[in-house]
């Protein structure tokens, strides 16, 4: 503060003082109406940014409930013409197995006749032709229930060492015919399943070693890892490659390992009875080194 009394250098020196604190309050205020000139600059970039982000999302959001309504359209469409091909399969094999069925028994009468060595020849190549349509027709006719929800399941106990009796005297003959060793481990497994669904993946999957296998042989076992058992068929076949192993599930997917027969309907329907069990199913196959197929089984 200036006084009178004060001497001139006195005073040129509060002067400039109060210069000094006059200069630095006004860089002060100049600092903070810069901070928050520069804060509300921010602030109104950051509601533009809002917005724009919220239409986006706005948008998305329309454009997935279009999708999600076409998905659904989709799928309604894909189910009902997996309904009407489920119907159609079951049909027409029905329709077609009866026709079949009289043919064979029309061949069977022909063949107890007195015949020349080429009509007996005929016959048997009518007859094994037709044994194969009708094959072809129950295994179409299997899938078309499996896949439609139509087999009833009747899940039980299941003895496997008593599945295995039944399947040693209904695949060892083919297997002999073959110059194959087909070996049952004996077990003593009781499982949670339904037999008939049971037996017919095991035949499946045996006929599919037997029938692939040029040597060697297939061995059929039970084998218990943690909490389930795993009922097995391993063969020393060609093998199948890795980049085939998923496909060969599906249905009319087969592998042409040197001509061998076959629909590629096997393991489509072992496929479709393990989902309706809910038995999981493990592979291992290596070219050259063979296959095993394991079917997940809770013991009963």
């Amino acid at each position: 503060m200036l006084r009178d009394d004060d001497p001139p250098a006195r005073q040129v020196e509060k002067l400039r003082r109060i210069t000094d604190a006059l200069i630095d309050r006004i860089d002060r205020l100049e600092e903070r109406r810069g901070s928050g000139w520069t804060m509300f600059q921010a602030a109104l970039a950051l509601e533009q940014e809002v917005i724009a982000r919220r239409r986006e999302l706005e948008r998305a959001m329309a454009d997935l409930s279009q999708k999600n309504r076409e998905l659904a359209e989709a799928r309604t469409a894909a189910d009902e013409a997996n309904r009407s091909k489920t119907r159609f399969l079951r049909a027409a094999s029905h329709d077609l197995l009866q026709p079949l069925s009289a043919a064979r028994l029309y061949l069977a009468a022909l063949s107890d006749t007195a015949m020349g060595e080429d009509q007996t020849d005929l016959v048997a190549r009518l007859s094994s032709a037709f044994e194969s349509v009708e094959t072809l027709m129950n295994a179409v006719l299997d899938i078309s229930r499996l896949d439609g929800g139509q087999i009833a399941l009747h899940r039980q106990p299941v003895a496997l060492g008593d599945l295995f009796r039944r399947l040693d005297a209904e695949f060892t003959p083919l297997a002999q015919a073959g110059g194959l060793t087909l070996r049952f481990v004996p077990s003593a497994a009781m499982v949670d399943s339904d037999p008939v669904l049971l037996r017919r993946i095991a035949q499946n999957l045996i006929a599919n070693a037997v029938k692939y296998t040029r040597q060697g042989g297939v061995v059929v076992s039970a084998r218990r890892r943690q909490d389930r058992c795993w009922l097995t068929v391993s063969d020393t076949g060609p093998g199948i490659p890795l980049r085939d192993q998923d496909r060969i599930f599906e249905e009319f997917q087969r592998l042409d390992h040197d001509g061998a027969p076959g629909m590629g309907l096997g393991l489509s329907i072992v496929r479709l009875a393990c989902t309706r069990l809910g038995h999981p199913i493990a592979m291992w196959s290596r070219p050259g080194r063979g296959t095993r197929f394991r079917i997940g089984l809770l013991e009963a």
